[in-house]
């Protein structure tokens, strides 16, 4: 177990889902970088009390885990989408996608998998297929975009400005129905990177949203494997050489 720990001391300080500097599986440290390449900054913010001192119309603001708001998180998130250049909301459930989108909707979760755009919003036709399900939406106004359809709905829903009273100064809100086109293990696959490059890297600034107790929903759930720190099976690996060593070792000592 020695080796564990030491792995473990030695891996990525950063180690949480969707985390921007992180570069476990279920990590963002791979897109973060490609926005960097495009000149796009990103900002982590760490409590919400902050979000309307640095929105701003050439800012996107990402909310990774938006089920897990608060009321008063909720009420400052609406009102930091009225200056925000565009805001992103990743997987929000029915209760949240009503509290802060009225007029829209969450449905029943769908697999995860390869999806084609079928709508004319220009980031999807750009990237085609994506690895999106989840959440489907749906929205009272046609003013609206809906993409990757699972089930007749949208697992992309970009909601216009003007469609919603209470954010008509501010830009467009996109909600994804799962936040895998994120995650370093997905980013080449299929057109998740053309996607996620897009959706976040249309300003100069990214303001992604990350409390400290941030935490996977139960959409986002990871196996015990994941769990573990990098370097684990490097660790269990130098274990089981010293232990076959050991093993000889003992043999030739006490002989056959």
């Amino acid at each position: 177990m020695a080796g564990v720990a030491l792995a473990a001391l030695r891996s990525d300080e950063h180690t949480g889902s969707l985390d921007p500097r992180s570069t476990t599986p279920y990590g963002s440290k791979a897109l973060s970088r490609l926005l960097a390449d495009r000149g796009v900054h990103t900002k982590v913010l760490t409590r919400s009390t902050a979000i309307p001192r640095q929105v701003a119309p050439d800012s996107t603001l990402l909310v990774p885990f938006p089920n897990s708001l608060t009321e008063q998180e909720r009420k400052e998130l609406r009102e930091a989408t009225r200056h925000s250049g565009r805001t992103v909301l990743l997987a929000p459930n029915p209760e949240t996608t009503t509290a802060l989108l009225p007029g829209t909707r969450a449905l029943a979760r769908t697999p995860v998998q390869p999806t084609p755009p079928d709508c004319d919003f220009p980031a999807a036709r750009r990237a085609g297929d994506a690895d999106l399900g989840g959440y489907g939406y749906t929205t009272d106004t046609d003013r609206n975009e809906s993409c990757y359809l699972r089930n007749g709905h949208a697992t992309l829903l970009r909601v216009d400005p003007s469609s919603s009273d209470e954010n008509t100064s501010g830009g467009d809100t996109v909600l994804l129905g799962a936040p895998d086109p994120l995650h370093n293990r997905n980013l080449d696959k299929n057109g998740n990177a053309s996607l996620t490059l897009q959706l976040l890297g249309s300003h100069s600034q990214l303001l992604w949203y990350l409390p400290a107790d941030a935490a996977p929903t139960d959409d986002q759930e990871r196996g015990f494997f994941d769990l573990l720190p990098r370097g684990w099976s490097w660790a269990v690996a130098q274990l089981a050489v010293a232990a076959l060593l050991a093993a000889l070792w003992r043999a030739r000592r006490l002989g056959p």
